[in-house]
């Protein structure tokens, strides 16, 4: 799954790519677990991409290799884990749902998707860790890693120390309840990722209803639904540039990884964040002659309908602060007496059943 706060129109992102800022150094993004391709958003950097997936399923390796031809883009049929060896690769009856991590049915079993993670063959897969792989295939330095791999992402990362030196940030699923025998669960995952730098920045939660009362899904694959236990999610992993920078790691710094990073933070709905890192590398001494106003400034997101400059965003706040409200429903809330909501609110439920009786 994806993590929710994609931004779809990176302002910032866009012109660095149109500055072909990335020309020499593009951004290299890894997917583990590529099923279905590479996600949209990266297309924001163009040929300024390096996209590397990677597919333990050969067949659908295969076909994204095909679809992919001519774009950049290129697919290994390759399963990583923490090293190499051979390792039983459990086939279940939604194909995505397979991994090296079989499910744990007696917690499964109290869930309609149970239908989903029944193992149908086992098969052994040779594996490889993700350092080996990379020295090997000359892939060089790592900004972006994505991890899909049914409770696997742990092992994975295990394998990829000399990797994560350099890399920015991960995106990765993660799961709080046992749903694979045996698997890490979130609380692993951050204990691991913490002492190499990295900050939890976002957390897109997703849900499983019990059978005891299923949310009704035409799906013959039941997945994520509104209501219903927290089971797993995607977490966003990214590097905290002042914090390094504070710890005397200022030298792994040049203007071209700062800019990367805040242009990841962007993309990733974190323009507050992507700031941030902008002002304190201008503070530093870096960034000369890069425009850093000017980048500022596209970074900020629009009052309203209007697209405003930094300044202009950070008057909006201090007029918010002073009036009371920050946009019209806001104002109209702080008109409406605290004892007449309930009975307005009660009014328009009435009136919105009413409206859809008639339109039946």
């Amino acid at each position: 799954m994806s993590l929710k706060n994609i931004n779809p129109a990176p302002r910032f992102s866009g012109n660095l790519a149109a500055s072909r800022v990335f020309a020499d150094r593009p951004m290299v993004i890894v997917d583990i677990g590529a099923r279905r391709g590479f996600e949209p958003h990266w297309s924001v950097y163009g040929d300024q991409a390096r996209l590397i997936g990677f597919e333990a399923d050969a067949e659908e390796c295969h076909r994204l290799n095909r679809e992919a031809a001519g774009s950049g883009r290129r697919y290994f049929p390759v399963a990583l884990h923490r090293d190499r060896g051979k390792r039983p690769f459990y086939i279940t009856a939604q194909p995505s749902s397979s991994g090296f991590y079989p499910a744990n049915m007696k917690f499964a079993s109290r869930l309609p998707d149970e239908v989903n993670l029944t193992i149908v063959r086992t098969i052994e897969l040779d594996t490889v860790d993700l350092d080996s792989f990379a020295a090997e295939n000359s892939i060089g330095a790592i900004d972006f890693i994505k991890l899909d791999t049914e409770g696997c992402e742990l092992d994975i990362l295990r394998g990829a120390g000399e990797s994560l030196r350099t890399t920015l940030g991960l995106s990765i699923e993660v799961e709080f309840l046992p749903l694979h025998e045996g698997q890490p669960l979130f609380s692993d995952v951050d204990a691991f990722l913490r002492p190499l730098g990295f900050m939890l920045y976002d957390l897109a939660g997703y849900r499983h209803s019990r059978k005891a009362l299923p949310v009704p899904t035409a799906s013959p694959a039941p997945g994520p639904v509104a209501r219903g236990q927290v089971v797993w999610g995607q977490a966003l992993y990214l590097r905290d540039f002042l914090a390094e920078v504070e710890a005397g790691a200022g030298e792994r710094w040049d203007d071209i990884r700062v800019l990367k990073l805040a242009s990841l933070m962007e993309l990733f709905g974190l323009p507050d964040c992507a700031i941030e890192v902008l002002q304190a590398a201008q503070q530093q001494g870096r960034l000369e002659g890069r425009g850093v106003p000017q980048m500022i400034d596209r970074l900020v997101p629009p009052v309203g309908n209007r697209t405003v400059s930094y300044a202009g965003y950070l008057e909006n706040v201090v007029k918010v602060r002073e009036r009371g409200y920050a946009d019209s429903l806001g104002r109209t809330k702080k008109w409406v007496p605290t004892l007449m909501r309930p009975v307005l609110k009660s009014l328009l439920i009435r009136l919105r059943n009413f409206i859809d009786a008639i339109l039946r």
